[in-house]
């Protein structure tokens, strides 16, 4: 039986080496066909960001950023599967969409299998549009699916509001 997450319990921080290697764990149960570790652990340099959740000291969650100029991309959200459902997800892309704006990133782009309809129902929850469809990206056990990639575009007002 799994214990219900205490959301304020949660909290964020920039993954370090062995951060990153916890939450290759996370990335390797999500998908089909994980990133080696070593690719993984590259992600905490730059133009990589590597941010983890924690709950209790321990990493149940992570997202990978790629920060480009004024664009950043989601290339990779994961949460521990025993712990998706309780709004770690959100709370995970709510903290992307603000780091988005810290950096003043005109916007925000990521690609999500067509299949994880929690995922892009979240993403379009959250403001994300559709952009287009490519077609056969992603491998599957049963051959290739579909990516939609998505972009969330970030006004220049909400640059400043949220800039220190």
């Amino acid at each position: 039986m799994r214990t219900e997450l205490d959301l304020s319990q949660l909290t964020i921080t920039q993954a370090d080496e062995a951060l990153a290697i916890a939450a290759h764990v996370i990335h390797c149960e999500a998908q089909y066909a994980p990133w080696s570790q070593a690719t993984f652990v590259d992600c905490i340099t730059s133009p990589y960001e590597c941010w983890v959740l924690l709950y209790n000291r321990q990493v149940i969650g992570f997202a990978i950023l790629l920060v480009v100029l004024d664009e950043v991309t989601l290339m990779d959200i994961a949460i521990s599967a025993d712990r998706r459902g309780q709004g770690a997800g959100k709370r995970m892309l709510d903290f992307v969409i603000n780091r988005c704006k810290q950096l003043n990133a005109s916007g925000c782009f990521l690609e999500v299998r067509e299949s994880n309809l929690a995922a892009y129902t979240l993403y379009l929850n959250n403001g994300f549009k559709l952009l287009e469809r490519r077609k056969g990206y992603y491998p599957t056990k049963d051959g290739r699916e579909d990516a939609l990639m998505m972009s969330l575009p970030l006004s220049a007002a909400s640059h400043h509001a949220n800039s220190v």
